[in-house]
């Protein structure tokens, strides 16, 4: 079996958020075997620890680190594209088969990168995990005019793939329609984050919610559930961790409320430390077009704890979870959030049975094992090789 040369396109690397955490899980299951992996990231959100070097095994190069890419600074856009341009070039190699894996679709900002990659003859993956034609939150117009050209190119993503990878039913039955390529399913993935020592709840109660503060992600709803709860059982606190705008508004306007804690953006081992030492984890994404064409990612953080875990029917859940795993309510409500965390706190031990159930389908369905195989066979099976078991 001949090795493939696997040059990984995305946001940021190696500190990032879920997404980035999605592509190293997929990358730990393919090291070691026939696949020489590089990653080139764009510009990050957050800081990076060098410019360049390596990460679990995978070398990495921020073609973007320091640059502040303002329309005015046009020698630093074509610095930038050039320094991208180069490394992909520099990835390419003769003997072996060469693919691009790309975090998203085509977008302003890629263009040039995927353009240039398709010319030195590599094979595209794209991996699609929103659909942008449904988003609505107020953000930098730089922001949404490249959101728009998303939406603007995927006509090109379509026509340029060898392959798609998408994370939801709604995109895989979307991209069917648009492309013959293949549309590959590849859910989430987390890792087992399991305390088997955490026998009870802890006092006071730690309800947790992770993610990004969108609109689409009902923190409002959350927030709301959980004061109504928080009158009955004032012994409990509400933790959320993430850092953005919208969050430094729920924070101003939340701040009366001593038993809400937002903690802002945590490095890896103390966000999944908490994970792990929470009670009750809540996923209450919205009922829109855009929270159901994706799929929620810190879900499967969330399952991987074995902690009681509150959903919204949203997107795919319930391909995947059924109530003996975890509490799947409506979504926009959040008398049904309080009602649940009070339903929970009274009957603890069917709260950690689901738990454990939740843990199990997430090693079914979301395990870097299980996905990362998924990947891989359609690595082999586009460079044109015969799978081996």
């Amino acid at each position: 079996m001949k090795i493939i040369n696997l040059l990984v396109l995305t946001r940021e690397y190696p500190i990032g958020m879920a997404g980035t955490k999605r592509i190293q899980h997929l990358l730990d299951y393919l090291l070691g075997r026939n696949i020489i992996i590089n990653v080139i990231s764009f510009r990050s959100k957050n800081k990076q620890p060098d410019a360049s070097g390596t990460y679990n095994s995978v070398p990495y190069l921020n073609i973007g680190e320091g640059t502040d890419l303002k329309l005015l600074h046009f020698h630093k856009i074509i610095g930038y594209y050039i320094r991208g341009c180069s490394a992909i070039l520099r990835n390419r190699n003769r003997k072996y088969p060469n693919v691009i894996y790309n975090s998203g679709g085509i977008n302003v900002e890629n263009l040039l990168f995927i353009l240039w990659a398709r010319i030195l003859g590599f094979k595209l993956i794209f991996a699609i995990e929103e659909d942008y034609s449904f988003f609505k939150d107020e953000i930098k117009l730089i922001s949404r005019f490249k959101f728009r050209t998303i939406e603007r190119l995927d006509f090109l993503t379509c026509r340029w793939a060898t392959a798609i990878i998408v994370i939801s039913t709604y995109l895989r039955n979307k991209y069917i329609k648009r492309t013959k390529k293949d549309v590959v399913l590849i859910p989430i993935t987390a890792r087992q984050n399991f305390n088997e020592n955490k026998k009870v709840f802890n006092d006071p109660l730690r309800v947790l919610y992770a993610g990004t503060f969108a609109d689409k992600d009902g923190v409002k709803d959350i927030i709301e559930g959980f004061i109504l709860f928080n009158n009955s059982f004032r012994n409990a606190q509400l933790i959320m961790t993430g850092r953005s705008a919208q969050q430094l508004i729920y924070k101003e306007k939340f701040q009366a409320q001593k038993n809400l804690l937002f903690k802002g953006y945590l490095q890896d081992d103390e966000f999944y430390q908490m994970l792990r030492e929470a009670d009750i984890l809540c996923m209450c994404r919205t009922e829109s077009g855009f929270a159901n064409a994706g799929f929620p990612f810190k879900l499967g953080e969330y399952l991987a704890t074995g902690n009681p875990v509150i959903c919204t029917k949203v997107s795919d859940v319930e391909t995947y979870l059924t109530d003996q795993d975890a509490y799947l309510i409506k979504p926009n409500s959040p008398q049904a959030i309080a009602e649940t965390l009070a339903e929970i706190v009274n009957n603890p031990e069917a709260a950690k049975k689901k738990g454990i159930n939740g843990l199990e389908k997430c090693r079914k369905y979301f395990s870097p094992e299980v996905n990362g195989r998924l990947l891989y066979d359609l690595l082999i099976s586009i460079s044109g090789q015969t799978l081996k078991n």
